[in-house]
């Protein structure tokens, strides 16, 4: 009996078109000789949102719910989760409906108990690299507050332009007129006002 796949996709803002992971998903489960039954696609959307901020991924987990397949195929182990204790929990969940997880990127499939295996130390290296990301984020942060560093983005105006921008709003221009005169955005004046 062929077996019933759905496909999950998702990229964040950061990840490349998500084409690519498509491509080689379709590819796989054709060489496996498997039945895309659906694929649910959450594009543009990270990996740290809950679950109830990524629609598709609802919308699969209801229909394998229902029965509608017999195994997820993603292309990474992180386009599931956000953290290894929501992995596990989907895997979990999964496995209670006999629903296996298929990542082609890592090469396992649990509905195989070496699969099963496989899938929970991928999940908890996943985690350990984002806290890794995390860590060395804060500590570039601190060492840059430390060195007197400015974070942040820069100012769009100098003392000159509030200046000029305080002499037109005192004249009756318009902030539209102000933004034109000085060269900046509406909501630059608008800012530089009420700071002012």
């Amino acid at each position: 009996m062929t077996r019933k796949v759905a496909c999950y996709f998702r990229c964040s803002t950061l990840d490349q078109n998500i084409s690519n992971q498509m491509i080689e998903l379709r590819d796989y489960c054709s060489k496996m000789e498997w039945e895309i039954t659906k694929e649910y696609t959450d594009e543009g959307l990270s990996g740290t949102l809950s679950r109830s901020k990524r629609p598709a991924f609802n919308e699969m987990i209801k229909d394998a719910y229902r029965k509608k397949f017999d195994a997820v195929v993603c292309f990474d182990i992180s386009r599931l989760g956000r953290s290894m204790k929501e992995l596990i929990l989907f895997l979990s969940d999964m496995k209670d409906r006999d629903v296996g997880i298929v990542s082609v990127r890592q090469g396992f499939d649990t509905s195989t108990s070496m699969g099963e295996i496989m899938f929970q130390f991928v999940g908890i290296l996943s985690s350990w690299e984002r806290e890794m990301i995390r860590e060395r984020t804060l500590a570039g942060l601190e060492r840059a507050r430390r060195e007197g560093k400015t974070l942040g983005r820069r100012k769009v105006t100098n003392d000159t332009m509030t200046a000029k921008i305080i002499e037109l709003r005192s004249a009756k221009k318009s902030i539209r007129a102000i933004a034109s005169e000085v060269g900046v955005s509406i909501g630059t004046v608008s800012k530089t006002l009420k700071v002012a």
